[in-house]
């Protein structure tokens, strides 16, 4: 009987260890942890570049002499035209323009001789990412008016556009 009084009082001590390590229940407050900024870095974007343009040019008739042809009488030069619009271009970086005209009618242009430029020279904008104005002109002179319609169109422009850093290959 030693043996079994001996085993329910070890039982016991581990009942009582037991409950005693368990004790009455409490509740815990739970540990919050906040951020801790560490460091700070850039965070970069390969951005292109952006343009958008818009408008168009209108050529309307007008005294040769205001375009610097000097017709006499019999000059060949008559009628001539001239016509000038804003150009307005967006872009994220600073760029050079250039315009070229390519004349619609094959062999048979309506425009035999002109002058496409910027007004005063400017053609380069800031590129801030607002809109810039530039102005363009169109001159033509010795035009055959006989052999197209009226409203035909005369030949397209296009613009052209490059960083104002960068160089142009030959």
């Amino acid at each position: 009987m030693k043996n079994s009084y001996r085993v329910v009082l070890i039982g016991l001590a581990v009942l009582g260890v037991v409950y005693g390590c368990k004790g009455p229940e409490k509740k815990t407050e739970e540990v919050k942890y906040h951020p801790i900024d560490l460091c700070t870095f850039p965070a970069s974007m390969e951005v292109g570049h952006y343009v958008q343009i818009k408008r168009k040019i209108e050529l309307k008739q007008v005294v040769c002499k205001s375009i610097g042809r000097d017709v006499g009488r019999d000059g060949g030069d008559f009628p001539c035209y001239k016509g000038c619009d804003v150009i307005e271009v967006r872009t994220n970086f600073p760029a050079i323009l250039n315009a070229s005209l390519n004349k619609n009618g094959g062999n048979e242009d309506m425009l035999k001789d002109f002058n496409l430029y910027w007004e005063n020279g400017v053609n380069t904008i800031q590129g801030t990412g607002d809109w810039e104005k530039l102005k363009l002109c169109l001159e033509a002179w010795d035009v055959e008016l006989w052999k197209f319609t009226v409203g035909t169109e005369v030949g397209e422009i296009t613009i052209g556009l490059r960083p104002k850093d960068t160089q142009l290959e030959d």
